[in-house]
């Protein structure tokens, strides 16, 4: 299993994470201009250009997902930035309507 850099970089900011360049390219994720802690990065080194099993699984942490799969779903688009939401909702990382009131 591996996940291209170039797929992880591009889906991301369509998910609702804002990305900052800094030594690395880091991708936070916002709901509601506020951000909720999910974040991840890449590497610009030659040697990240694709992602393998354990690449994925520190993003996974990062992510706040629980399978690896879980992140491919994410960068190659199964997964919606709504359905990603639900996830961080789920896990108290977003506020429910009722808690947000």
């Amino acid at each position: 299993m591996q996940l291209p850099r170039n797929d992880i970089e591009k889906s991301l900011p369509t998910k609702g994470f804002v990305k900052e360049e800094t030594h690395h390219t880091y991708f936070y994720h916002e709901y509601e201009g506020k951000r909720t802690g999910a974040y991840t990065y890449t590497s610009r080194g030659t040697t990240y250009k694709t992602y393998g099993v354990q690449l994925i699984a520190r993003m996974k942490v990062e992510l706040k997902l629980d399978k690896n799969g879980d992140v491919f779903d994410l960068c190659s688009c199964p997964m919606s930035g709504q359905d990603y939401n639900e996830i961080l909702r789920r896990k108290g990382m977003i506020p429910t309507a009722d808690e947000a009131k």
